[in-house]
């Protein structure tokens, strides 16, 4: 130990001697690399659960998948599939009505309960891999097969069901249910599914039947919104690359979606990558606000060390020399904050999926992985190095003479930073001139940029990050030196207690900016978070016009229009209801080039070039609906008055969405080649419209012109507006009549996506409760900074006659004006932040909730209250006279 260079033994007996000095520092690094390692290894084990579950999670190892039936040309290439020993599952999936058969409310006459169901028709060798688990536990098969005249009525097939359809319809293991032309006894409950990874946002519970069911439904309609899905099962010694490319080629024509296990879940994938990112991200601003309690501890720490520092430069040490001294004491104290940050990042493993429970796998082990782990200390130690070297380099204005001259100290650049403009332009010049300290700044910024492009793993979003977090703590510190250069413009306090109380707020040397930005970060994350969710769940709310439709009704065939069109305005008023023809199409050709789905894949517009569409024809603009170019067909100049109902001849007119034009490259007069379940249709772009997507109307993509899909197989759809009171009936009388009918009622699908974004809400706003709690820290940190100081002023009240009970109120009115200030600032800046995110980026109006942002201020006071006396409160024990006589 003795032959280690002089800075680094110095930093050990150091370290050793005054490590209880560095509490708050460990709390500062370890809830900030905590936050970091937690989101790290929570991403690694979602991450890890879907790698090995992968086949599970697709269902096999190859996925085909469409929105439209197969062909028989199709049906035969995967009939060849099986004689070189390949195991193919079939499961449908389609959204579908299901009728209670009978109630258990004591009422006979009451009308069977209704539900929207995701129906989920399977086969015997379903699922490939991975097993469904039941209550009661038993084969699946036994579970679906034919009840025989176990229903009353035929036929009659098993079914099990997810437990919140029997909530919903107050019913029990052993009922029946009525779905299309078919009947159910409900035989068990779903406990999991291998192939569904998340059930946060869903029309309806789950229903899972067998084939030969969904085949009794008579609900296998030309045109039915159906998702067909064909899962392959390869014996071990067959390739996978091959046979993709083998499949790709024969089933081009069919418009299908090809994916390997590898592939298994890519929104799921995506959807966790930016979760990860955007946590990580909060997990860092958690580090960085840290970061400004460990410069607090260790400006402390030098003002104590003082005396020290001075004894060490009268004998021969110089600046630098010192500086690593100390530099190495905090890197030995930050790499033990950042073991403890492990720590605690490890111990939130037991909370994050709980917060994110059905939005991701359920089979998640808690492991620890190395890589968010190694990264987690590197970081911790990283920002130990950039917070620290700042206040370090204090210890260059430390003169030997210090050793004579107690009253010399720190403090006059803290106060000279709070009492006015002219002297902040005098310590910007300051700086300006002093090139160590700008070169430190300068490589300050630059490390801090690193670590944030290094946690988003992207330069553009981590610099993004790092310049509205410097922004902040810029914008945020200005503002407490305004407000606390105000405070003197308030009138004389006739009360000593307040008098004090405010007047310790401008203490030199009391760090009350640092300890405002601090707090005001962590409330600025929360604030803001809540007030975008608060406004997006107004916005959908307020953008539902009075005249929306109540329900949308999905696969109604042609044969049933008339008699849809009857039972619609039985319950409905007078034009209250629209009956619109669709079909399903894929983009095949833009002016004659054909278009490759695997070249678009992965692109930021790939999407509009591989989807599916659903196309219209009609005669009339929609009403939310605006033409940007050209003209609709019965506005055209040249428009005859008969050519609406002459025949249509290819390239038929298309007004296609102007959006979606521009992604796909398209103009006036570019011809499009649509594959409409199987057959050719070439289209021709007269127009292109702006779309308003939130008027809760029935909006396309692509419309055709009139009478276009007349040899087209179509289905229509429709939209109706009912009272509260009849919306139940008419669903009642829809399954009664039209069985195969499905009504998604828009009330319920909003109320999904507004529990959805609430517990996203939720769970970020938790993560972003421990910028709070490290603001929490680094106010406790400076009040411990400033201990010696209160603890002197306070034995000098009581020798004055002032009591415990005056000192107290002294102190809680000055932090509760400090949590009140910090929470102000917070609560501004959040809202800025807020609108200017709703309003630039996500078009809406900015919303807040009043009641929230006050709650929000009480609380911050309340907290700052709480944590400042615990930690300030032993003070007021010490006796005077000791005190004053150390002093």
């Amino acid at each position: 130990m003795k032959s280690l260079p002089f800075p680094i033994l110095f930093a050990w007996r150091e370290a050793r001697a005054s490590w209880h000095r560095f509490a708050y520092f460990f709390l500062c690094i370890a809830i900030g690399v905590g936050a970091v390692v937690g989101v790290g290894l929570f991403s690694a084990n979602v991450e890890k659960a879907i790698f090995y579950d992968a086949r599970s999670l697709l269902g096999g190892d190859l996925e085909i998948s469409s929105r439209r039936f197969m062909s028989n040309e199709g049906l035969q290439v995967l009939d060849s599939l099986t004689e070189r020993g390949i195991v193919i599952s079939h499961v449908s999936e389609m959204a579908a009505m299901a009728a209670l058969a009978e109630s258990h409310s004591g009422n006979p006459s009451q009308v069977p309960a209704t539900q929207l169901v995701e129906l989920k028709a399977v086969e015997r060798s379903y699922p490939l891999y991975g097993a469904v688990e039941t209550d009661p536990d038993a084969p699946l098969d036994s579970l679906l097969q034919e009840q025989g005249s176990a229903c009353e009525l035929s036929p009659c097939f098993g079914a099990v069901v997810q437990d919140s359809l029997l909530i919903s319809l107050s019913a029990r293991i052993g009922d029946r249910l009525d779905i299309g032309q078919a009947h159910f006894k409900i035989m068990g409950i779903i406990k999991k599914e291998p192939d569904r990874v998340a059930s946060a946002f869903s029309l309806g519970p789950r229903v899972l039947i067998s084939r030969e069911g969904l085949i009794a439904t008579d609900l296998l309609q030309p045109g039915s919104r159906i998702h067909e899905r064909y899962r392959l099962k390869v014996l071990p010694t067959q390739s996978l690359g091959p046979l993709l490319g083998e499949l790709r080629g024969r089933l081009a024509k069919e418009g299908v979606r090809i994916a390997t296990f590898r592939d298994a879940q890519p929104r799921i994938r995506r959807f966790l990558d930016q979760l990860s990112t955007y946590l990580g991200l909060i997990g860092l601003t958690s580090l960085f606000v840290g970061g400004i309690g460990v410069a607090s501890t260790i400006y402390g720490y030098i003002s104590q060390k003082m005396a020290s520092i001075a004894i060490l430069k009268t004998v021969g040490a110089d600046a630098p020399v010192i500086i690593s001294s100390y530099l190495f004491q905090s890197l030995f104290m930050g790499g033990i904050g950042s073991l403890l940050g492990v720590g605690l990042g490890i111990a939130l493993q037991i909370l994050l999926p709980s917060l994110f429970a059905g939005l991701i796998p359920s089979s998640i082990e808690l492991t620890v992985s190395w890589e968010p782990v190694v990264k987690g200390l590197l970081l911790g130690v990283a920002s130990t190095v950039v917070f620290t070297i700042w206040p370090l380099l204090t210890i260059r204005h430390i003169p030997p003479a210090l050793v004579f001259r107690k009253e010399i100290g720190l403090g006059e650049s803290q106060a000279e930073a709070i009492s006015g403009v002219h002297r902040i332009r005098r310590s910007i010049k300051g700086f300006v001139q002093d090139r160590i300290r700008l070169v430190t700044g300068l490589m300050m910024t630059a490390s801090l940029a690193g670590l944030a492009i290094w946690q988003a793993q992207s330069v553009t979003l981590g610099l993004f990050f790092i310049a509205a977090f410097l922004v902040a703590l810029l914008f945020l510190w200005l503002a407490s030196l305004a407000l606390l250069r105000l405070l003197p413009l308030f009138p004389r306090f006739r009360l000593f207690h307040v008098r004090n109380a405010l007047g310790n707020l401008r203490r030199p040397g009391n760090f009350t900016a640092g300890m405002m930005v601090a707090i005001g970060i962590g409330v600025m994350v929360i604030v803001s978070i809540d007030v975008i969710k608060t406004s997006l769940l107004e916005a959908l709310g307020e953008r539902m016009p009075d005249k929306a439709p109540s329900f949308f009704f999905i696969d109604i065939q042609p044969g049933q229009r008339e008699a849809f069109t009857d039972l619609i305005q039985s319950w409905t008023e007078q034009g209250s209801s629209r009956v619109i023809p669709v079909v399903r199409s894929r983009l095949t050709a833009i002016n004659g080039k054909r278009i490759d789905p695997e070249a678009h894949k992965g692109k930021r517009n790939g999407w509009y070039f591989t989807r599916e569409y659903v196309v219209t024809a009609l005669a009339d603009l929609p009403d939310d609906n605006t033409i940007v170019k050209g003209a609709w067909w019965n506005e055209a100049k040249s428009a005859d008055p008969a050519q609406l109902s002459s025949p249509v001849t290819q390239p038929v007119p298309m007004s296609i969405e102007a959006e979606a034009a521009k992604n796909l490259g398209l103009d006036l007069g570019s011809i499009v080649e649509l594959d409409i379940q199987g057959v050719p249709m070439q289209a021709r772009i007269t127009s292109t419209r702006q779309v308003d997507w939130g008027s809760f109307s029935t909006n396309f993509f692509m419309i055709l012109f009139p009478r276009s899909l007349n040899e087209a197989p179509i289905t229509y759809i429709a939209t109706a507006r009912v009272g509260k009171t009849n919306e139940v009936p008419l669903q009642q009388a829809l399954v009664q009549r039209l069985p195969n009918v499905t009504a998604i009622n828009v009330g319920d699908v909003l109320d999904n996506i507004a529990k959805l974004l609430q517990q996203l809400t939720w769970a970020i706003q938790g993560m972003a409760l421990l910028c709070i709690a490290n603001g929490a820290v680094v106010m406790t940190a400076a009040l411990s900074t400033t201990r010696y100081r209160r603890l002197y002023e306070s034995a000098i009240l009581k020798a004055l006659g002032g009591t415990r009970r005056m000192i107290t109120q002294s102190m809680a009115i000055e932090l509760g004006v400090l949590g009140g200030l910090a929470g102000l600032m917070g609560i501004v800046f959040a809202s800025l932040l807020s609108w200017a995110i709703l309003y630039f980026f996500l078009g809406l109006a900015w919303v807040p909730q009043v009641s929230h942002l006050i709650m929000a201020c009480i609380l911050t006071v309340f907290l700052t209250l709480i944590v400042g006396l615990l930690s300030s409160y032993r003070l007021l024990a010490h006796p005077p006279l000791a005190v004053l006589r150390e002093g």
